[in-house]
């Protein structure tokens, strides 16, 4: 799996936008979260794979299930560690190691509608991880110009190699320690909001 998700990568041609936000956030040396939608799996590592300095440490989440299981092999031969767990199978532990990483400095990745769904739904989860770590939310799509789109809960899109891929990111958006659940309700759907946002973006290749 993932020599193929290297191959359509290394045979697409990029464009980025708002890449500055992510490449300010690397230069400030502290911890984020990356999130994007479920069905942007397959390639949305290299959003932020192909952009990271030395040193820097990515740590995922991947739900507890098979395919949870198959996603993080896929990473584990990127070099990328993954912590497993979801809101349904070991969230709390799941949190807990969260925590962990974002202290010892690592940047966090989470699909926020992930593993269920229902798609394109923020789930609260990347809100508490947010508030806990005191990490920023930094919003990250990409779109396929050549895709073929699965028949799944979350109509994963598998891009054709040798087409083009178009990655965007959204401003960070801060939770802040002390929110109440009435500001953690209003910004997960700022995420929500900011995740649709870039991927109408996303859809305009020229």
């Amino acid at each position: 799996m993932s020599g193929l998700m290297r191959f359509i990568h290394a045979t697409s041609r990029k464009r980025y936008t708002n890449l500055a936000v992510l490449k300010a956030q690397f230069d400030s040396g502290k911890p984020c979260i990356i999130v994007a939608w479920h069905n942007r799996n397959i390639l949305g590592p290299f959003g932020y794979l192909a952009h990271r300095p030395p040193g820097r440490v990515f740590s995922p989440l991947a739900s507890a299930s098979r395919d949870g299981s198959l996603a993080a092999a896929a990473m584990d031969n990127l070099g990328v560690e993954c912590i497993r767990g979801s809101s349904s199978r070991g969230g709390a532990q799941a949190l807990r190691e969260m925590l962990r990483a974002a202290k010892r400095g690592h940047d966090l990745g989470i699909t926020p509608d992930g593993p269920r769904g229902p798609k394109y739904k923020v789930q609260a989860g990347v809100i508490a991880a947010a508030r806990l770590t005191g990490a920023p939310i930094i919003p990250m799509t990409y779109q396929a110009r050549r895709r073929k789109e699965l028949s799944s809960w979350d109509a994963m899109i598998v891009p054709y190699p040798f087409g083009q891929l178009h990655y965007v990111y959204g401003d960070p958006i801060q939770v802040p320690r002390d929110a109440d659940e009435a500001e953690c309700e209003r910004l997960r759907l700022q995420v929500e909001q900011a995740l649709m946002r870039i991927g109408e973006l996303a859809e305009h290749f020229d």
